[in-house]
């Protein structure tokens, strides 16, 4: 009875470790590979958004968000939109299980951040000023890319 405890408990802290611990693993193994996007420019920030079609979350909440945020960086950001069920081995090489996922990537071109499920217009603004690209305006010469003016 002591040893099923004591694996059931190693178990579930496995588990904790591996949703604590994974995200960050997989974008820092992402960091070390190529990005798989021939659309991506080095030099400028870029958010790479994975949907599908029919995705009503996609299609009423990321979708608006992620015009928003154009609209206030316009050439400053990329948004890469990935249609998942296009391009299914791309989505699996960043380890995409629903949509919409989005990755912030830096000017580098290292994923920096990932959001599983619907990321809010407030929620990428705070993402991407966490990265050091604030929303520009007086203060957008802080950013800490040379190509992201």
């Amino acid at each position: 009875m002591t040893e099923r405890l004591l694996i059931a408990a190693g178990l579930v802290t496995l588990g904790l470790l591996a949703a604590r611990f994974g995200p960050r693993l997989l974008l820092a193994w992402r960091a070390r590979q190529d990005l798989g996007l021939p659309a991506y420019r080095l030099g400028t920030p870029a958010i790479l958004y994975f949907t599908s079609p029919g995705c009503a979350p996609c299609e009423s909440v990321q979708g608006p968000a992620l015009d928003r945020v154009r609209e206030v960086y316009r050439a400053r950001l990329q948004v890469l939109e990935v249609d998942a069920t296009q391009q299914p081995r791309l989505a699996d090489a960043w380890g995409v299980l629903s949509v919409p996922t989005t990755f912030l990537i830096d000017a580098e071109g290292r994923p920096r951040a990932v959001n599983h499920g619907v990321a809010r217009y407030e929620r990428l603004l705070s993402q991407l000023a966490g990265l050091g690209y604030p929303a520009p305006g007086p203060d957008a010469a802080q950013w800490k890319s040379a190509g992201a003016d």
